[in-house]
């Protein structure tokens, strides 16, 4: 060892000594007329970088796939905001070739023991599906919609509560169709499973609601309104994806199946049908239920539970007696549980309705088994029409954030105007034949709802949207039953209806004041709702404003029917305010157009001709001469397919 280290000293004391010495001049000067080449990376590494705009690090793709798993807090968020980032900065297309595991590391966030990460995975995943196609989306479906049933199920009850979020997310950024499909049974029996066990004493399906212990600011009934909620929101998916297949099933040709027993009426040729379906709906279809058994469990599991549910929330039989009102909890639970119900009753009419027999077995079996027992829980035991208490009472007992929630009221107001009108909706589809045990109630919905009408003009576009559904119910669908038992309240709530509507007090949004004249429409095309109502007599206002309709830029389909049916069952009055109007009528003829027209010149003359039809049946009402000196003035004006076609119509006696 000592004899290597002399070594090295020697060989140390040997080099040249530059200490002190001076370098030549313009040797430490660094050369730059070398020559360089730029080096290009292709697109096979480029796909694969992240962008950051934070000053953070560029991250590769896959390293930021691997930090999605990470065992660091850290840098598991970090990675979800650079995939957040990069598909912010516009490349989401660079990304589709990564699906798999870039959804499978994101949506195995709903699982992640810190809510942080959860929440971040959250709005990254609403970020992408935002970005890229549905057809991109959809073979990957299955894995969103695998954790997210494993969040709902989950033995946590904060991973519970945040798999709302991401179902939240699933509701705004993916089709209805493609959930309605792929997940919407499943999510239901979830959502179902998150408040409530199976009973397990007896051989009964219905369930037993559970208590949700503390977690957090949620109590027990916050917690199932908020789930509910969801659920709510599901079964409106399912409705609409019902809605645009019926709609659809209908522009197609009508199909009739051959039944020995009745008279039938055949196209001339069958349409061929089309299987649209995708591969999942193909592979799945044995496995699936039919729509009938799937309707059936929901109702069987359902309805119980939105029954015992109400039954925990509202006033106690004692504190009912003394007029107790609704807190804001009970006042919310009640809106979300009577419109669920209003969606489980549309959903078996929609099935009903689709059924080439017409069968009524499923709505036949929800009133036989729920009707007694709705009508108890909901309008005889409560004090009808139901109120909440005022929100400055209710400050009162609340106090830093939770007063400042209670500045916007719930659903219907402190008067729960929209429960109210949903109840009404109900307690008709329950009790579609009424007998005189249940006068007395629809006494008590039809005041409410002439109570409703006075004050129209205060009512939320929402509340008009169900006054309107409440009205269909009442007027149209039990109205020849309704009118046995309350005849003079019946015509009070139709004038005060057609009033409203003549004097313009129904709202445009959402097409209000339309779907209110198809109301009326319909009522006055059935010849035994026109005598019971009244006839002429109850509806002289609305006939005489009926031509008005002409005078605007378009007219419903639907209300040219009704013209047309009006004028063939000969209605005087119809017909003479249609005469008045003829020469502003025949005037704006060239620029009316039909809801649903095609705007081709084919279609539009189809639908004036329909128009020139009604003054063939009121020829010989009003005043005669002045018809004809009008229907003249127009053959010299008008154009020829105009002119020729009245001219032959007027002929033809």
């Amino acid at each position: 060892m000592g004899g290597h280290h002399k070594k090295n000293l020697r060989a140390e004391k040997a080099k040249v000594k530059l200490k002190g010495a001076k370098l030549p001049k313009g040797l430490n000067v660094t050369k730059t007329d070398f020559k360089v080449r730029k080096i290009e990376i292709r697109t096979q590494l480029k796909e694969s970088v992240l962008s950051a705009n934070n000053g953070q690090r560029q991250l590769n793709l896959k390293e930021a796939l691997s930090r999605l798993k990470h065992h660091n807090l850290k840098f598991r968020t970090d990675a979800l905001r650079n995939v957040r980032d990069a598909v912010k900065a516009g490349q989401a297309g660079h990304l589709i070739g990564h699906l798999n595991e870039l959804l499978q590391g994101i949506a195995a966030g709903a699982l992640d023991i810190e809510q942080e990460v959860r929440r971040e995975s959250f709005k990254t995943l609403d970020v992408l599906l935002e970005g890229l196609p549905v057809e991109a989306v959809v073979p990957f479906f299955h894995i969103i919609a695998a954790y997210l049933r494993c969040a709902m199920t989950h033995v946590q009850p904060s991973i519970q509560e945040d798999s709302l979020l991401l179902l939240d997310v699933l509701l705004q950024r993916v089709p209805s169709r493609l959930l309605a499909e792929r997940s919407a049974s499943t999510i239901i029996s979830n959502f179902i499973d998150m408040i409530s066990r199976t009973r397990h004493d007896t051989q009964h399906t219905n369930r037993l609601l559970t208590v949700r212990l503390s977690q957090g600011q949620l109590t027990t009934i916050k917690w199932r309104t908020k789930v509910l909620l969801r659920l709510q929101q599901i079964l409106c998916t399912l409705l609409q994806q019902n809605s645009q297949t019926n709609s659809r099933d209908s522009t197609a040709g009508r199909v009739v199946h051959y039944d020995a027993t009745k008279v039938q009426y055949y196209n001339v040729l069958r349409p061929q049908p089309l299987d649209n379906r995708d591969l999942y709906s193909i592979v799945g279809e044995r496995m699936r239920k039919a729509e009938n058994e799937q309707l059936l469990g929901y109702v069987e599991q359902l309805m119980p539970l939105l029954h015992d549910n109400w039954i925990e929330v509202r006033p106690q039989q004692q504190q009912q007696q003394l007029n107790q009102l609704l807190n804001a909890d009970a006042a919310d639970s009640l809106n979300v549980i009577l419109v669920i119900m209003a969606q489980l009753w549309q959903l078996v009419l929609q099935y009903e309705a689709t059924q080439q027999d017409s069968t009524h077995e499923l709505s036949d079996w929800m009133r036989r088994t729920y009707a007694v027992s709705f009508m108890r829980t909901f309008l005889q035991d409560s004090n009808y029409p139901y109120q909440q208490m005022p929100l400055a009472a209710s400050a009162q007992s609340m106090r830093g954030k939770k007063a400042k929630k209670l500045k916007t009221p719930a659903a219907g107001g402190e008067l729960c105007i929209a429960q109210n009108l949903t109840l009404v909706q109900l307690v008709c589809h329950f009790w579609p034949q009424p007998d005189d045990d249940q006068s007395e109630d629809y006494g008590c919905l039809l005041y409410y709802i002439h109570q409703c009408l006075r004050r129209l003009a205060t009512l939320s576009t929402d509340e008009q949207l169900r006054l309107v559904a409440a009205l269909r119910a009442l007027l149209l669908d039990n109205g020849l039953a309704l009118l046995q038992l309350q005849a003079h309240r019946m015509g009070t709530v139709m004038q005060a209806c057609i009033d409203a509507y003549v004097d313009q007090q129904y709202t445009t949004r959402e097409g209000i004041s339309t779907k209110v004249l198809n109301l009326l429409c319909q009522i006055v095309q059935r010849v035994d709702l026109y005598q019971g109502y009244g006839a002429e007599e109850q509806f002289a206002k609305f006939l005489g404003y009926l031509p008005q309709l002409l005078l605007k830029p378009n007219v419903a389909d639907v209300t040219l029917t009704a013209m047309s049916t009006l004028c063939r069952q000969q209605n005087v009055v119809f017909m003479t305010a249609l005469v008045e109007s003829a020469s502003e009528v025949f005037e704006n003829l060239g620029r009316l157009l039909v809801t649903g027209d095609s705007c081709s010149e084919e279609s539009r003359f189809e639908n004036q001709k329909r128009i020139l039809n009604l003054f063939y049946h009121a020829r010989k009402c009003g005043d005669v001469n002045q018809l004809q000196a009008t229907l003249k003035q127009v053959e010299k004006n008008s154009p020829e397919n105009i002119a020729s076609y009245l001219k032959s119509i007027f002929s033809y006696e």
